[in-house]
């Protein structure tokens, strides 16, 4: 226990703790770990109480009383099968060991001690789904939302369908380890046909399509779940096991965006209808290639007209406390003759105040769209999230779908990332210092050469 440092007050000096004496809350403590055989002899990993002192030489001399007990313990470890006998003898040494410290405190103790016994139990031989219960009950005392607790709930259900129900004792990193790898190849459950599942009918599956298997963030989650439930088992049941968690990573692969195709674009162009922001925003993000945020937080005073060139275009602004990603997201995006051919302008100038929101909320409009976007309007449309690049098309592709037909037009790269709001100093060198703005007028060009 070469780790565990004490500090004399008195002298100053740091040294290691004698065995079997831990140091918690100034307070020392004898805990002696049980040879494995012995172990499994009495269901018990350890034996651990409070020597109910601060005093490290205090400490040391109600250690000293235990020790015989200690070594006839250890020499009956050695025996490779103990006799009914043997065990009879055993556990009453241990038997001896838990009683004596009474015994010690009770001749050495100035103060009256309780009656009861202090030390929690070992808990190491529970079920997982025990210990995972009362983790529940004392993180709901906690402030537990209903949300994680149904997560929570989840999270055991499928390990225990996975894994089976076993002693935490006996849980090591290799057991976790594959439980997370099967947990990263379950399918999604809020797609067909596996929304209709049962939980053991989704674990049954053999083979899951990539198409349809869950986030990458999900084994994490499952990680971090388990993690907290360590932290719960050592620090709050005060069980002092290895935590096989920690040796355990998972490493985060980039996500990488894919582009729509044209048909895919008017498969959705299509089904985009109902309220207004359900009808305009995935038409002006597959025209002007504006991130989502950009265009939620759009307001009326923020559509403008260039009356020497006869054309509209959005302003992108940091104004009114919006947040944009880079400085190069300033910008001037001219609006297509699409969006305004379909009545654009018309649904505009019917929004009574210059900073009022074009689509409301910014905040909600963003966490609706999302979803909507993403979980049903692709799929009402027909169209794979994964593409066969096994490439994830969401909102933000339609970004990637913009760039991706400006430049297989030819276009010169820097007006395309002054529309995007993309740095356009990338791979100039010095030039980048006398790289300006570009004017409306060459924007336009991008803009009237994107169809689909």
């Amino acid at each position: 226990m070469l780790h565990k440092l004490i500090h004399k007050q008195t002298s100053q000096v740091l040294r290691p703790l004698p065995l079997y004496l831990e140091l918690r809350s100034r307070i020392y403590y004898f805990r002696y770990r049980l040879p494995a055989s012995i172990s499994l002899l009495v269901n018990q990993n350890e034996i651990r109480f409070s020597l109910h002192t601060d005093s490290l030489n205090e400490a040391y001399s109600r250690l000293h009383s235990f020790l015989p007990l200690i070594q006839s313990i250890k020499r009956y470890s050695f025996h490779k099968d103990l006799a009914a006998v043997e065990q009879s003898q055993v556990k009453n040494l241990i038997k001896q060991l838990l009683n004596s410290r009474f015994q010690q405190l009770l001749e050495n103790a100035p103060l009256t001690l309780p009656t009861t016994v202090e030390v929690k139990p070992d808990s190491s031989g529970q079920l997982f789904s025990n210990i995972h219960d009362q983790m529940i009950e004392y993180k709901k005392s906690k402030g537990l939302t209903a949300k994680m607790c149904e997560a929570y709930l989840r999270y055991k259900k499928l390990f225990l369908l996975i894994s089976g129900d076993k002693p935490v004792s006996q849980l090591t990193t290799r057991h976790l380890k594959d439980y997370l790898v099967r947990v990263a190849d379950l399918p999604r459950k809020n797609i067909k046909p596996y929304s209709a599942m049962s939980w053991e009918e989704v674990v049954s599956l053999d083979v899951v399509p990539d198409r349809d298997k869950v986030a990458e963030k999900t084994a994490k989650e499952h990680l971090k779940w388990l993690q907290g439930l360590y932290v719960f088992m050592n620090f709050q049941l005060d069980m002092k096991l290895e935590n096989p968690t920690k040796a355990i990573k998972i490493k985060s692969k980039a996500i990488r965006y894919g582009s729509f195709e044209d048909h895919e674009v008017n498969k959705i162009f299509q089904n985009a209808k109902g309220k207004d922001w359900q009808y305009w925003l995935p038409r002006l993000a597959f025209y002007t290639g504006a991130r989502r945020g950009e265009l939620v937080s759009l307001q009326r005073k923020n559509i403008k007209f260039h009356s020497d060139l006869g054309r509209y275009y959005i302003q992108i602004t940091s104004e009114d406390n919006k947040s944009l990603k880079t400085d190069n997201a300033l910008r001037l995006v001219p609006l297509s003759h699409k969006i305004i051919d379909l009545g654009f302008i018309d649904f505009v100038s019917k929004i009574d105040k210059e900073d009022e929101f074009v689509f409301g909320s910014p905040k909600l409009v963003t966490k609706k769209i999302t979803y909507w976007f993403n979980h049903r309007l692709l799929n009402e449309s027909g169209v794979r999230i994964i593409d066969d690049m096994n490439q994830k098309r969401v909102f933000h592709s339609t970004r990637h779908t913009f760039i991706t037909k400006a430049l297989q037009k030819n276009v010169q790269p820097q007006l395309v990332q002054e529309i995007v709001g993309h740095d356009k100093s990338q791979g100039l060198g010095i030039t980048a210092r006398y790289t300006h703005r570009f004017p409306l007028k060459e924007l336009i060009k991008v803009i009237d050469i994107i169809t689909y």
